[in-house]
């Protein structure tokens, strides 16, 4: 039984950087981006468009074409939210990546997403260049030296490409050239594999921030604190385009830190804050609750990963006394939020939300992919509408298996719609992704890194619960070695460390195996593992050397 949207809403139909300019009715020159490091620098709208206007004839000069891909390699600065403006201004693609990225992880992300010209922070140009070796052209690797360091020796500066006089960003209108024409190459989790590249459209954003942040918008004043990477989706076009687009001001955090975090909601009086469940559990469970006052903030939501009811209590505890906290569902493909609560209403139940962002239609699977009539059934929701992203970047067997024949895409998230509230619940997660710290694990990328290595036959990725007091899964390896083989589980771990990022380390170690359980079609049975791991748990076993399972 689909949910089709009885509720249609108005939609944009312009380009996403004159959508974010075009319709300004606040004072231009009031501050917009703040740099919570250093709060004297701002940018307004004013300054911001003009520096959008350099880098489309710095791009332009630079040799950029209409649908060239420019990644950035940086850690988060307000000039950052520029840069995107910028490329998709001068017709680019944006795609950033990952500061934490190894130069193994850089390469793969440059060669799916076709990355034609990079933008990198000094600090991370070694490890950019090893990654780009023979992918991306030197002369279009950029500095992004935007808080003064010196450009190295050989190589164009951020400042070059605002010296090249000003023109105007590519203009247009008309719903199917927004959806024909790409903003962005998001890296998606990889759940099947290494990472892929969603490429969300103009369409997409446009759609998205106005169903989700121009619906049932409150009366007080909005100021943002924004920690999260801004290469991530929830940043695009949330942070990159909104603050502009609403004169809501937005402090930007370089890196996450928990105190300087809690000072700055505290000390600029924040009203809105978003969370991933790692965040709230380090904020209850700190003493630094009780130091910093989170009392200003009225509205608060929650995303990424399901939240236990208790920890959601405790944290709308320590914030204003009408402040709602809800929690969202969401994902790469989906532009980010997809259900959600509207404010003002409120949950304590664990929900992710009591209404399908609008223009947007429903349905749930089963195992065998027949429809499920039900409420109160579990079944993968699978969905379409204006914010669903077209496809992944060339991967048309992708493309294939997550998008079926009516045009709904396949979330591979576990829900359930309650009869009598009809707010949707999450249960599962189908693609078994492991969360550590707000980032998204996906098993098949680290078993495809351990398989290449010659000893190892066989291997299986499982995220183990999370420790009290803890803020992360643990990815555990279950490995085959090959016969005769002696390699160790230091080794096995030196191979995950030295190639992917170090939130991806097999912190939950590496139990040797005789075999990994699979089914008859050979689907690696990792219930099987899961269930494994939790009466080990539960008898108090340490991680074993060897065993059959």
């Amino acid at each position: 039984m689909p949910w089709l949207s009885k509720w249609k809403h108005p939609l944009p139909e312009e380009d996403l950087i004159s959508w974010t300019f075009d319709h300004c009715d606040y004072d231009r020159d009031k501050p917009v981006y703040i740099d919570l490091d250093t709060p004297t620098r701002t940018l307004s709208w004013t300054q911001s468009r003009q520096l959008v206007r350099k880098l489309c004839a710095g791009f332009h000069a630079a040799g950029l074409r209409q649908g060239d891909c420019v990644s950035i390699a940086s850690f988060n600065d307000i000039m950052y939210c520029i840069a995107f403006l910028g490329i998709v201004g001068s017709g680019g693609v944006f795609s950033g990546s990952n500061p934490a990225y190894t130069p193994y992880e850089i390469a793969h992300h440059v060669k799916t997403a076709k990355v034609k010209f990079v933008l990198v922070e000094p600090e991370l140009l070694e490890t950019v260049l090893e990654g780009t070796k023979g992918v991306v052209d030197r002369k279009n690797i950029f500095i992004f030296n935007v808080r003064g360091q010196p450009c190295p020796e050989g190589f164009r500066s951020w400042e070059w490409l605002l010296q090249q006089g000003e023109s105007d960003w590519v203009r247009f209108t008309g719903e199917e050239k927004c959806r024909s024409t790409a903003v962005a190459r998001l890296t998606t989790s990889g759940t099947t594999g290494p990472p892929k590249m969603a490429v969300q459209s103009h369409y997409n954003a446009t759609s998205w921030y106005t169903m989700t942040s121009e619906i049932s918008v409150p009366e007080w004043e909005i100021r943002n604190l924004f920690p999260l990477p801004l290469f991530h989706v929830a940043t695009v076009p949330a942070v990159h385009c909104g603050p502009l687009r609403r004169g809501h001001v937005a402090y930007i955090m370089r890196r996450f830190e928990l105190e300087p975090f809690l000072a700055a909601a505290e000390k600029y009086r924040i009203t809105v804050l978003g969370f991933v469940p790692p965040l709230v559990i380090a904020i209850i469970n700190s003493p630094l609750r009780h130091k910093y006052s989170l009392k200003s903030v009225r509205r608060a939501g929650c995303g990424a990963a399901p939240l236990d009811r208790e920890s959601g209590e405790r944290l709308k505890a320590l914030c204003a006394d009408d402040c709602t906290f809800t929690q969202v569902l969401g994902s790469t493909e989906t532009t980010g939020v997809f259900t959600c609560f509207y404010y003002p209403d409120e949950d304590d139940t664990g929900s992710v939300g009591n209404t399908i962002l609008p223009n947007s239609d429903v349905k749930l699977i089963d195992d065998d992919g027949n429809d499920i009539t039900e409420f109160n059934v579990e079944g993968e929701m699978c969905v379409r509408g204006p914010t669903i992203v077209p496809e992944y970047f060339e991967n048309p067997k992708a493309n294939a298996e997550s998008w079926d024949a009516e045009g709904y895409f396949k979330t591979g998230d576990v829900v359930y719609c309650d009869r009598e509230t009809k707010k949707w619940y999450i249960t599962d997660r189908k693609k078994e992704l492991i969360k550590v710290r707000g980032f998204q694990v996906a098993p098949p990328e680290l078993e495809g890194v351990l398989l290449y290595h010659p000893d190892i036959v066989d291997v299986a990725v499982i995220g183990l619960p999370a420790p009290p007091n803890s803020d992360a899964e643990r990815p555990r390896a279950y490995v085959v070695r090959r016969p005769g083989s002696s390699i160790s589980e230091d080794q096995v771990k030196a191979l995950i460390t030295d190639k992917l990022a170090s939130y991806k380390k097999l912190t939950g170690g590496v139990l040797f195996v005789d075999e990994i359980p699979k089914s008859a079609s050979g689907k690696i049975l990792k219930r099987v593992l899961r269930d494994e791991a939790a009466k080990e748990a539960v008898a108090g076993v340490g991680i074993m050397r060897a065993s059959k399972l």
